[in-house]
């Protein structure tokens, strides 16, 4: 089997950012994918945000500075379908719930995970920007895994052993070790290179595009 680029995708499931950057990384995988494999990783910001509305960042302009800030940047991002209302109507209390969720469909085993797990972080991202809803609810969370044709059961037996937890748990070190700054961020080569919020496609697609080329013999190592 030829060389294939491995690297890291690290997103919250709370980020509008890594929302209107999915365009891009399937954009990529679309142009690039038989020379690419993605680790997707959780990095998990947004702990405790009753914190970051009461003390935190948020703190100063409130709901409604959260509400125009996500609307601003789906636009931005040509996601006119998210209002923002999410964060009024159904504010999750940490993204370290829908996180496990996220990690216990990667470790279906079987190689399903491997499968299911992109298509389910994405939709469970969509559920919260854009249906509006409470994606750190268990019943939310199987109720998308049902959608996209997955058993409840297996999911569950994940969350309740400590499975996905510890799953999430190795992310949020791994995190440390890299000193991430927050989502979304790709890295590259163990962290020798990375990429991280809103940037340009044509960074990503050159960035990676060299480094598939650096995997032949003779070619560039950027």
């Amino acid at each position: 089997m030829p060389k294939r680029l491995k690297f890291s995708y690290w997103s919250d499931p709370l980020c509008i950012w890594a929302l209107v950057a999915q365009e891009k990384l399937e954009r990529v995988l679309a142009e690039l994918g038989e020379h690419v494999r993605v680790d997707y990783r959780i990095v998990p910001v947004f702990g405790s945000v009753p914190w970051r509305f009461n003390e935190g960042p948020w703190a100063k302009d409130g709901v409604e500075g959260r509400i125009a800030a996500t609307r601003r940047i789906a636009q931005q991002g040509g996601r006119e379908d998210v209002s923002g209302e999410c964060w009024r109507k159904a504010t999750p209390k940490t993204s370290w719930a829908p996180a496990v969720a996220i990690k216990a469909v990667f470790a279906l085993p079987d190689g399903r995970g491997d499968e299911a797990g992109p298509l389910y972080q994405k939709a469970l991202r969509e559920r919260f920007f854009v249906k509006e809803a409470n994606i750190a609810l268990r019943s939310v969370q199987l109720e998308v895994a049902e959608e996209l044709g997955l058993a409840r059961a297996p999911i569950e037996a994940l969350l309740d052993d400590g499975t996905a937890l510890s799953a999430l748990c190795e992310d949020h070190a791994e995190k440390e070790r890299l000193h991430l700054q927050g989502s979304p961020t790709y890295v590259f080569d163990g962290g020798r290179a990375m990429l991280y919020g809103n940037f340009a496609y044509g960074i990503l697609r050159s960035t990676v595009e060299e480094l598939v080329r650096g995997l032949a013999p003779g070619g560039s190592n950027c």
